[in-house]
């Protein structure tokens, strides 16, 4: 009797611990910025190396790690970590392999992470862009954020550099932390990526968002944080499904 009991209650510590984690059973890869920074950390699931500095023009990778998460409305999160950069001179960018690329035709993925515009909005170089890169294997990256150009007070999907660039309509204020899932159909030509600002977590993919459709980026193999504007990033997810990377919070959470 007395084993019975105890392998119960190692049954339900197990499970407890299950759904404490942020991760989710169709997730792809997860970082929740735990002792992932500074640069060339190792923590997160889902990555076959440390993140290191990198990026088009990136000469530099000046972010500090933070104790505490970002938060969103009934969003799942991790248990402490986020990431900062400053309104920088110069490009700075970092860049983390994926485990299990993304790309192949005819699949499906989906990307989400927190992101809050800090200091003064576009202040540093290039009017002080932010966001995170999906590094493409056809001389392309993807970008979206908050970008250097165009709708400098939105955030928007854009081929890195800002050509093709589609403005969602959500606006980049400071201080407030936006929910951005990107999802990102990969076809034989051209693919065609839609972004939903500040979706509801838990709740069914929306029927319309951002759409962009005049890039074909090959396998994704890394994806990088980049920028030169003053910005914390946190709770970045890649799934096969939109409830994959938008996990909602349990009452007990």
């Amino acid at each position: 009797m007395r084993l019975r009991s105890i392998a119960v209650s190692i049954l339900v510590l197990m499970a407890a611990a299950i759904l404490s984690q942020p991760a989710r059973a169709g997730q792809v890869a997860y970082e929740g910025f735990s002792q992932s920074f500074p640069i060339y950390a190792n923590d997160g699931a889902g990555f076959s190396a440390p993140w290191v500095q990198g990026g088009f023009n990136a000469f530099a990778s000046g972010y500090v790690a933070n104790a505490d998460s970002l938060s969103y409305p009934s969003l799942l999160t991790g248990t402490g970590g986020s990431v900062s950069g400053g309104a920088f001179s110069a490009i700075n960018g970092a860049i983390r392999n994926l485990a299990q690329p993304l790309g192949a035709d005819n699949t499906t993925a989906y990307v989400s992470f927190l992101i809050r515009p800090d200091g003064t909005l576009s202040d540093g170089i290039f009017n002080g862009f932010f966001g995170v890169t999906l590094n493409g294997s056809l001389s392309n990256d993807f970008f979206v954020g908050k970008p250097g150009g165009g709708a400098l007070d939105q955030y928007v999907i854009e081929t890195r550099g800002g050509s093709g660039q589609v403005a969602s309509g959500a606006s980049a204020a400071v201080g407030q932390t936006a929910l951005l899932v990107l999802k990102a159909q990969f076809l034989s030509g051209n693919d065609i990526f839609t972004l939903y600002a500040n979706p509801k977590p838990g709740s069914s993919e929306p029927s319309n968002g951002a759409v962009k459709s005049d890039l074909d980026l090959g396998s994704v193999s890394k994806i990088g944080i980049y920028s030169s504007g003053a910005f914390t990033v946190d709770e970045i997810r890649i799934g096969t499904t939109f409830e994959d990377v938008t996990p909602k919070r349990g009452a007990n959470q």
